[in-house]
């Protein structure tokens, strides 16, 4: 971390009067103490930068992106700053994170283009048990261990679909959907088929072998999803194609990103 960088960390970090939230895009961000997601954004300047560049470049006017898996907000703040005119839908569970992500939300000059869901999304509707690591490491909180970082609790929370909440928001347009839910990707595109195959919209997705294994999900099933929904395959960064197992588990060496964009 460089020297700017460590004082930025100190001082929003550590200091009296400044901690507890900071400045990012133009909003003040907030986050709970020893927060990893604040860290590397210290760290990166710019959190995950190539999926930042994803979303800004494929994000439509006068359209809807679903942020599924928000955590402290991140994602969709240099989206709504982008784009005047679109909506985000966030979806955060996390105890962690909640407070934490309602107050950003709350001050930010986008409240009324940014809507909180605080519920799971998955492939059907109910009450599931949901894993929380610590605080300082909610970005590994998911519906299942990973065993990526220890859990120290799990809670009850409810789960919704994706197909679910845009139904019930009228059907909008969507163009673009950010998921990123620790390993239960794959559940979540199950319960957003009816959105997809309507919608048409771009997806840009995390697939880690290691969350994958705790779903007991097979890395190629976004092979088959894609080939289904008349989708294709590309790698984050380096937009390479993916159309077979082979290049999947190459790419996966190297990235745990992946769009998904509609033929």
């Amino acid at each position: 971390m460089s020297f700017k960088k460590w004082i930025k960390y100190l001082l929003y970090g550590k200091c009296p009067g400044f901690s507890g939230c900071f400045p990012y895009y133009g909003v003040r961000v907030h986050f709970s103490k020893g927060s990893l997601s604040f860290k590397s954004a210290c760290e990166q300047g710019i959190f995950e930068a190539d999926n930042v560049a994803v979303l800004q470049a494929l994000v439509q006017p006068d359209s809807i992106m679903f942020d599924v898996g928000a955590n402290i907000g991140l994602m969709a703040i240099p989206v709504l700053k982008y784009e005047p005119t679109c909506k985000v839908i966030s979806f955060e569970p996390s105890v962690n994170t909640l407070p934490s992500l309602r107050k950003t939300i709350a001050n930010s000059p986008f409240g009324n283009r940014w809507t909180l869901v605080e519920k799971a999304l998955g492939e059907s509707s109910g009450l599931i048990s949901f894993s929380l690591a610590s605080e300082s490491n909610s970005l590994f909180d998911g519906i299942r261990p990973t065993q990526r970082v220890g859990i120290v609790n799990q809670i009850q929370v409810e789960m919704t679909t994706l197909d679910e909440v845009w139904s019930s928001s009228g059907q909008p347009k969507v163009s673009l959907i950010k998921v990123d839910v620790e390993g239960a990707e794959s559940q979540v595109l199950k319960g957003s088929v009816n959105c997809i195959q309507k919608e048409r919209p771009h997806i840009l997705i995390e697939w880690n072998r290691l969350n994958l294994e705790a779903y007991e999900c097979p890395a190629t099933f976004i092979l088959e999803f894609a080939k289904t929904q008349n989708y294709q395959i590309l790698s984050v960064p380096g937009f390479q194609s993916v159309t077979n197992g082979n290049q999947l588990k190459l790419q996966m060496a190297f990235t745990e990103n992946f769009v998904l964009s509609p033929l």
